[in-house]
């Protein structure tokens, strides 16, 4: 361990790629939230947990089952409370974001300080050239795992990366006190940080010869993990959730209860472990001795089981570990360097130069940054490609979007209890009941009907607009809350009382004069002649009717000539043309009894209440409805992209709008 003054931090490559990284991600970070791309699943449950801080509560959020929760129950996050002040400010989610990106990017310096006092200054003075200090903090912030772990929400191991850092800085210049401080503030982020500590005082034991502060060190990290673990979580546990040992089981299951599937996935995780190790690898494997506080950590995720692939390197999982791979950097490069000889009056230098392997690593990192990671640096964030840049499912912030934004804001009564679709309620979480229509990990929205009795209003999206293409299949996707949607109109409990643009409010009780009316029903065939075809669908009866200010009563009859082949979805979609947001799905063919259940030789009459945008413009605008293929990525966007072929839209009538 060295014991050299800290360095000079004037140092402008410092600032500017601190402040160029971390503007970017916090930048991108922001984006995704106000895009409607980032879910309740986890942002906005950390979130709902701050804002429960903030008032004085133990960080609580609302669980599938139907009830509160803690979060210090689960991974121990004392460290939240830091944050609720701030929160209380400005308690919005994208504090959060920009606090994360800022921690992250005030990383740096330690690691500058910690590379310039081994690398730079030793044989230089305090005048050394900062080489290793600028590389590695380019390493840092352009480090793959530690970027993707920045954009994937908010996580406390997130945040407690830097603080290891700068409890490792501590460490190298024997302040005590601020290695304790940094420590401690890690080890409240999560409970498991406690291994990664333990690891630390293991190290500093055993190789930097440091015996008390090692052992201490080791002491605090099993302690307080003890505690965490088995005292804090069970504390606040639900009663329902049995003892410690009940506790422990279900959290190992949670995240390792399904090894049998490694055998299945073990090229993908092979591959992630590349990622997470093979851009520093040129030179860690000479500092292995720091690597060892973090194996444990990436072990367990590459093994890991949980949900969503939990050990892919896009996730939040090995944050922590970054810090142990910049610490191996250093090492193994202060050693090659001691293995050099000093350039004046020794023989020429022979073997590899520390040097050229860290620039060589700077490149590497680059590099994968470049191609893994979706930021400016990666050409595809620029071609359009899909789920890149500013596709509207990344960190493209749409004109939809915005008007969601303030159909939230003006139209949803705050500190209502509700549920929401995924991406909508992250923006509706100040409040103490925030259920979704539909849980991530349901093909179905098996939990909706037993959550309904608890809130008073209810968010699906008919049109809703996250689309994620996957080897099997895709997630998302048009049809995602549309069970959800029929679940709520047969409810005889809840009305459908406002819309905006495919968002749909249901309230409890409302009113019977603010419901609108959805009803599909069978009918004869009269004989009607056709107004316009629709592939296998014939329009023969087609009404709209003004029935209130900024309310229209729409009628619709469909002769079924075919039924739709098996896996074929169509919608239909009606909008204002040329009013912005005036788009209205038929929700009674589409919900209650959707089009491909439709029976050959059937008519279906639909009859549904629709509301005109607020912010409409008076004038005369012609009714359209068009057919749109449900399964297509762009269906969403109900344009010629995704609507079916060899059809056009159809021009019902014309509505005047007024005043």
């Amino acid at each position: 361990m060295s014991a050299e003054p800290h360095p000079p931090l004037r140092d402008p490559f410092l600032w500017i790629a601190l402040l160029l990284i971390g503007s970017m991600l916090g930048w991108l970070s922001v984006a995704r939230y106000e895009g409607f791309n980032a879910g309740m699943y986890d942002l906005g449950n950390m979130a709902q947990a701050i804002w429960s801080g903030a008032r004085g509560e133990p960080l609580l959020y609302s669980r599938p089952e139907g009830s509160r929760a803690s979060r210090l129950a689960g991974h121990v996050e004392v460290g939240y409370f830091l944050f609720a002040p701030f929160y209380a400010l400005w308690p919005d989610p994208r504090m959060l974001l920009v606090a994360q990106a800022a921690l992250f990017a005030l990383g740096a310096i330690p690691v500058y300080r910690l590379a310039w006092r081994r690398l730079d200054a030793p044989y230089s003075g305090e005048r050394a050239m900062p080489y290793a200090a600028r590389c590695l903090t380019l390493i840092y912030l352009l480090y793959p795992t530690a970027q993707t772990s920045v954009l994937f929400d908010f996580h406390a191991d997130t945040v407690a990366a830097p603080l290891i850092l700068l409890a490792l800085d501590a460490l190298d210049v024997r302040s005590w006190r601020w290695f304790a401080l940094w420590t401690a503030l890690a080890l409240s982020m999560k409970f498991y940080v406690a291994a990664l500590v333990v690891g630390i005082g293991m190290v500093v034991f055993v190789w930097e010869e440091q015996r008390r502060a090692g052992m201490l060190t080791v002491l605090a990290g099993g302690v307080y993990s003890a505690l965490a673990f088995f005292v804090v979580r069970q504390l606040f546990a639900a009663p329902s959730a049995g003892g410690a040992a009940e506790i422990t089981g279900n959290y190992l299951a949670y995240y390792f209860g399904a090894i049998h599937e490694i055998a299945a996935t073990l090229p993908d995780r092979l591959l992630n472990a590349v990622v997470v190790f093979g851009p520093a690898l040129l030179v860690t494997w000479r500092g292995w001795r720091w690597l060892l506080p973090g194996l444990p950590l990436a072990g367990a995720m590459l093994i890991s089981t949980g949900p969503g692939g939990a050990f892919d390197y896009r996730y939040h999982h090995y944050a922590l570990v970054v810090p142990f791979i910049v610490m191996a950097i250093i090492d193994g490069a202060a050693r090659m360097r001691q293995a050099t000889p000093a350039p004046s009056g020794e023989p020429r230098r022979r073997g590899r130069s520390w040097r050229g392997d860290l620039g060589f690593t700077v490149a590497v990192t680059a590099i994968f940054s470049a191609l893994l990671v979706n930021t400016p640096l990666n050409p595809l964030f620029w071609i359009g490609a899909p789920g890149y840049g500013f596709d509207r499912s990344v960190y493209g912030v749409t004109p939809r979007d915005a008007r969601l934004a303030a159909f939230l804001t003006t139209r949803v009564p705050p500190d209502a209890p509700l549920a929401a679709s995924t991406f909508v309620a992250t923006h509706l979480v100040n409040r103490e009941t925030v259920y979704l229509v539909r849980y991530p990990f349901e093909a179905h929205p098996e939990r909706l009907p037993h959550l309904l009795p608890q809130v008073q209003y209810a968010l699906p999206d008919a049109l809703f607009d996250w689309y994620l293409q996957l080897d099997d299949g895709y997630g998302g996707g048009l049809d995602y809350d549309r069970e959800a949607i029929a679940v709520l109109l047969r409810d005889p409990s809840f009305a459908l009382v406002d819309m905006e643009d495919g968002l749909l409010l249901f309230e409890r009780d409302a009113d019977s004069g603010h419901a609108l009316v959805n009803r599909v029903s069978v009918v004869d065939d009269n004989g009607a002649s056709v107004l316009q075809q629709f592939g296998p669908f014939d329009l023969v009866r087609a009404n709209i009717e003004v029935i209130g200010e900024r309310r229209l009563r729409a009628s619709f009859a469909w002769r079924v000539r075919e039924a739709l082949p098996p896996g074929v979805q169509f919608v239909a979609v009606s909008r204002l043309d040329g009013a912005p947001g005036a788009r209205f799905v038929h929700l009674p063919g589409y919900a209650l009894h959707p089009v491909w259940e439709w029976s050959a030789g059937d008519v279906i009459e639909e009859t549904f209440d629709v509301l005109v945008p607020p912010d409409t413009l008076p004038g005369r605008y012609a009714w359209r409805v068009g057919w749109y293929d449900v399964r297509h990525p762009d269906a969403t966007l109900t344009d010629e992209r995704s609507r079916m072929t060899g059809t056009a839209e159809y021009v019902v009538t014309f509505i005047e709008v007024t005043p």
